[in-house]
């Protein structure tokens, strides 16, 4: 893997020459890279797609336990 070219830091205007110089930098500052969440994002975006286009795997598991809930209420004996 090649090393990355330098840059001024948007966080403290430090310049940043390398992985090395990178990650001391980010625990300094206590950030972290935009790359860091890319796997987080991709399954946030699945999410939004089943949300948004009707998929019934995105809240089965919850309207399964509001069926259950009701007819448990619902069939309980006073």
């Amino acid at each position: 893997m090649p090393d990355i070219e330098p840059f001024k830091s948007p966080v403290d205007g430090s310049i940043v020459t390398g992985r090395r110089s990178l990650r001391e930098h980010n625990k300094r500052n206590d950030v972290t890279n935009a790359a860091d969440f890319k796997e987080t994002w991709e399954k946030a975006a699945k999410e939004r797609e089943k949300f948004y286009t009707g998929s019934s795997s995105y809240d089965r598991r919850d309207r399964i336990e509001a069926l259950k809930y009701a007819v448990e209420k619902h069939t309980r004996r006073r």
